[in-house]
């Protein structure tokens, strides 16, 4: 394979402090599809472990460059309005938010063109480092991929309610005529918690427990999320991308998380 076309290749990549998932394809060809996954060290550094990923991944070919997409799991991220997207103040409004955020940082951003805003957060300086050796760095947030999923692929209902369920967190948009009218994260490892905050939310709403809907999407907590919000939400239904992406390949892989396949099936 010449260099040429391994320029071409987009290489997208999740990050969390549980593992790092990699997925590497050409635009052009979504049968060229691999995927590999590295579990990271609970007793290393997120950056040690990074690089070692990406020294160990089998997807990543010496000498190529490409295009990288990287997925930050994070819960720290706020959203400014189109007046106030200035990105020289992205700092100082970030800061505001969360005061105890590390200094070694970079303030990235997300403009959501649909919403009229912009979601920024923080990548740690290192990880950013070790990404941009291998090429050119996009980051996104799963907050900002769900907002773009939902705005690209939109539902069937005028009025519902989207669950995300990632690792111990779980992000809640609210929509209404095709427009998200309120996004937030908040700690989700245990089901009753979940409960009881999407339920807060569902009636903040002003959902119809009979007529609008409840889409689920994440880990396999979605099952038990549905058994629980089954006395109180009649129409509950699975967000699976698998059904809409062409790729055999990526419908073949387990636990490939949400946030990873809604980015390559909006590309």
């Amino acid at each position: 394979m010449t260099k040429e076309k391994l320029q071409k290749k987009t290489l997208s990549i999740r990050i969390s402090t549980n593992g790092f998932c990699f997925c590497r394809y050409s635009s052009s060809d979504v049968s060229s599809l691999q995927y590999h996954y590295y579990k990271a060290d609970e007793e290393t550094s997120l950056v040690s472990n990074l690089k070692n990923a990406v020294e160990e991944c089998p997807l990543i070919e010496k000498g190529a460059e490409y295009d990288i997409k990287a997925i930050w799991v994070t819960d720290e991220f706020t959203a400014l309005p189109a007046e106030y997207d200035e990105r020289n103040d992205y700092k100082i409004y970030y800061r505001f938010c969360f005061p105890k955020c590390d200094s070694n940082v970079e303030i990235l951003s997300n403009k959501m063109n649909a919403r009229g805003e912009t979601v920024i957060f923080a990548v740690d300086s290192n990880v950013l480092e070790v990404l941009q050796s291998l090429g050119e760095v996009s980051f996104y947030t799963p907050v900002s991929i769900l907002l773009g999923y939902i705005a690209r692929k939109p539902l069937p209902e005028e009025k519902y309610l989207v669950a995300y369920l990632q690792d111990e967190y779980a992000i809640v948009i609210s929509v209404d005529k095709g427009n998200a009218r309120l996004y937030n994260i908040f700690k989700s490892d245990e089901g009753q918690n979940t409960l009881f905050y999407l339920l807060s939310i569902w009636k903040e709403q002003g959902l119809s427990q009979t007529e609008d809907t409840l889409y689920m999407c994440g880990d396999s907590g979605v099952e038990e999320l549905s058994l629980l919000t089954g006395k109180f939400i009649k129409n509950r239904k699975r967000i699976n991308p698998n059904k809409e992406f062409t790729s055999s390949l990526l419908n073949k892989i387990d636990n490939i998380p949400f946030d990873l396949q809604a980015l390559i099936l909006c590309e």
